[in-house]
Formats: C-alpha cells, structure tokens, sequence
C-alpha cells in the first residue's frame, strides 16, 4: 500500500526539482527527503528520478506516478469535504496568515463573524511581511494566506492566488500638518514631503518606493517603522505624512485624529489577495472558511 506522507513528499519534490529545496520547504533534512524517495523508489521496484547535479527530472515511471499521485490526494480532499459537516465537528483548527495591515485591521472581523457562526472551531493568525507568509504556506505552517503585497512571477506560477478586491491608498496627515484641511493633493505635491515609512524589507514600502520613483516623486524618508500603529501614531502627532490604506485610519478619522486625502487623477490602490499552497488540498474548516468569507468576496467562490 503507498504510503500518503511519501506521496506528498514525491510531489513536493517533483515541483521543487530537487530533494534538497523541497527539504527547505517541507522543514526536513535532505537526507530525510532523500531516504523517503529511496524507499518509494524500493517499493515499486523501479526507479522514479532521474538524479542529476543541478536535482531531480522524472523518469517515465515517475510520470505515471506523478498522475495518479495527483488524483489521489485530490480525490482524498474531496471526500473529506465532501463528507464533513462543519457544524457537528466537536473541534478543529484553522491556521492563516496575514500582512500586517490586514491582520489588525480586517481579519480579526472576519474571524469573529465566522465564529459566531462555527464556536467550536479555533482559528489561528499569524502576521508577517509578504515574503514570510509564502514561506509559511510552504512550509504548511498555515493554510491560507490574506496578503496586500506584490508577488513575483515565480511565485505567482506556484502558488494559488485570487484577488479580493482593489484597496485605495491615501495620505494621512495629523493636526499640525499644513495639509489638514485638504481633500485632495496632486501625486506631484508628495515630492520631498517628508514621509514615515515602513522598514525597508516591507513589501509596502518596496511597493510604495517603486511606485513613486514611477513619477518622480522623491520622498524625505523621517522615520521608519514596522508597525502601522507606530506609523499613525509619529503622523497624528507631527508634521509627517504617510500612505496607508482606508480600512487602516477609519478609527481615527471617526475621532478626528487623522486626516485622509484623496491622490487627484492618478489614485494609488493594491490589490488584497488571498493565496495558498496548491499542492495542499483545502481542510474542511478552510472551505467552510472561504465559503463564509464568499458573502463578503464573491470571487471565492470559484476557489476551491
């Protein structure tokens, strides 16, 4: 009888290309991964990979395998959630994560409501940058992930990715800024203001950067933070701006803390987006997750 955990491992190698990168991924030593394929290889009597210096290429056999190990762990997933009914579950677990925007601001709602409909189940969140969400959904640490920040095309190709909806950014001032009164600003007034950013290794403030320097805007960078909280704070009480999202300073516009302004003809907006490992099948408590989140998102509803 095939062994599923080796299954899964065959694959992972398979998209890698290599034992050693789906190691890294799967959090495994290569010698581990390596004696896992050996025994699968034993198994069947006949040899999967052909073992090169650069990884790993399927022999024809492989192939054959690649397929059905595809179909099984598919039809597998389907029949768990085929068979499930979340709402008599005595208990279970969902994992996601999420950039730091998102995750204080708009998940914790979404979890709630969810909740409230399912109390028996845990959700978990995790926050980090763009870059270590997907390194988290590789790994299997989580199994969805809710991310504003721009992916390559490498990453595009291997995760699953589904845009939520388009995201306004807008400048935020503090009472003592010159710009309180504004309701609009041309793109071209934002060159050399002085700015509170994000720290450097952020996918917000790469996205920003780019996006400026596009128009030849050419901002003072004062501080830099790696919490957003940080960053209204240092704005509401001096003479700095920053671009946030509208979702982020709704609090403190109600409370008339901060100022937003609008960008004129050229607005600024990111897409938030929801993504996951393809070769991990969606839990039973995910597809109750997403189907629950579809109300809000329609375009969930074709994820599956």
């Amino acid at each position: 009888m095939l062994d599923l955990h080796k299954l899964e491992i065959f694959l992972r190698v398979v998209r890698e290309g290599s034992f050693s990168r789906a190691a890294e991924s799967l959090l495994m030593t290569q010698p581990a991964v390596s004696q896992h394929m050996q025994d699968l290889e034993a198994q069947l009597g006949t040899q999967l990979f052909v073992r090169e210096r650069r990884g790993v290429s399927l022999t024809t056999e492989g192939e054959t395998l690649h397929g059905y190990a595809t179909r099984i762990l598919q039809l597998m997933a389907e029949a768990e959630n085929a068979v499930t009914d979340v709402r008599k579950l005595a208990s279970g677990q969902l994992t996601l994560g999420a950039t730091p925007g998102v995750s204080i601001y708009l998940l914790p709602d979404y979890i709630q409501a969810f909740r409230a409909q399912y109390p028996q189940l845990s959700v978990t969140l995790q926050t980090g940058i763009t870059p270590q969400i997907v390194s988290e959904l590789r790994a299997g640490q989580i199994e969805l992930g809710f991310i504003e920040g721009e992916l390559d095309a490498v990453t595009s190709a291997q995760l699953g990715v589904q845009a939520l909806e388009e995201v306004e950014q807008l400048v935020v001032v503090g009472p003592k800024h010159p710009w309180w009164t504004r309701q609009s600003v041309a793109l071209s007034e934002l060159d050399h203001q002085p700015f509170i950013m994000r720290q450097p290794s952020s996918q917000t403030r790469i996205w920003l950067e780019g996006e400026l320097a596009a128009n030849h805007i050419h901002p003072k960078v004062s501080a830099e933070f790696d919490n957003v909280e940080s960053i209204k704070r240092t704005v509401m009480l001096g003479l700095c701006l920053t671009i946030l999202p509208t979702y982020v300073v709704n609090h403190e516009v109600a409370a008339g803390q901060i100022h937003t302004i609008a960008i004129e003809a050229s607005p600024l907006q990111r897409t938030l987006k929801l993504i996951w490992e393809k070769e991990r099948h969606f839990s039973p408590v995910a597809t109750a997750f997403l189907r629950h989140l579809s109300g809000r998102f329609p375009a969930l509803a074709n994820v599956q």
